[in-house]
């Protein structure tokens, strides 16, 4: 039951993983991984991935009160996220951290023609998207040393972040400011700007996001100042977030 426990825990914290990397992270042999997961497999804790060699957390393991509370965020949240993305003309999304990496659990695309298209169910490297930033930074520290700070960091464009001592100082920023950016970290002509969206209890739940081409947006560099229109929309964000977490009963 302890080593069952164990293969819970670590695909919570670190994602999806290949039977090869469960045995060697619990200490066990291939042969004990395998009856392992197909065991946790039959009762739906632990289910492979579509056409993958890797294993995730099943659905007996996702109807959690946590994901019931981000279903009820979606829900609520939609209509202001539509409203949000027509007075800013780009796309908007709402975030959740799922491992090391930010998945978009809502989208309301832009219909400029060059836009961020809606990628729900999808997401970058948490610490290279502006809503992972926030989420990262929400964490306490045994959770990201534990989830985030063992590995290398992807770095998949020049600007990403690409060691745990530059990541931490960016993350302290993100808690003293409220809010995060995406520089084109994630993909190199990509420009976000996220806020958190909390429960009634405070803990933060998801992200909002606004999202839109970096050539578009002139944003000012690192360090300095938000320029005229990241502090328009950072207002409209926070307005955004605000009305969301206003209706949330849990």
């Amino acid at each position: 039951m302890t080593n069952a426990l164990q293969v819970i825990h670590l695909l919570r914290a670190r994602g999806p993983l290949r039977l090869s990397d469960i045995a060697a992270e619990i200490g066990v042999g291939a042969s004990t991984a395998y009856r392992l997961v197909a065991t946790l497999r039959e009762q739906r804790f632990v289910r492979q991935e579509p056409e993958g060699k890797r294993y995730e957390l099943g659905p007996a393991m996702l109807y959690t009160s946590a994901v019931s509370a981000l279903e009820h965020c979606v829900a609520v949240g939609g209509p202001v996220m539509h409203a949000l993305q027509r007075s800013t003309q780009e796309t908007v999304h709402l975030t959740v951290l799922r491992g090391t990496r930010c998945l978009f659990a809502a989208s309301v695309e832009s219909h400029r023609l060059v836009r961020v298209t809606s990628r729900v169910g999808q997401g970058p490297p948490a610490h290279t998207a502006a809503g992972g930033k926030v989420l990262l930074a929400a964490l306490d520290p045994e959770q990201l040393a534990e989830v985030f700070m063992r590995d290398p960091l992807a770095t998949p464009t020049e600007a990403s972040i690409g060691d745990h001592e530059a990541l931490a100082a960016e993350l302290e920023s993100v808690r003293e400011l409220g809010f995060a950016r995406n520089l084109g970290e994630s993909e190199p002509d990509m420009y976000a700007l996220a806020v958190p969206v909390r429960r009634p209890s405070g803990a933060t739940i998801s992200s909002l996001t606004i999202a839109a081409p970096l050539s578009r947006m002139g944003p000012a560099p690192k360090g300095e100042a938000l320029s005229e229109r990241e502090e328009q929309l950072l207002g409209e964000l926070r307005d955004a977030a605000g009305r969301i977490e206003g209706m949330l009963a849990f």
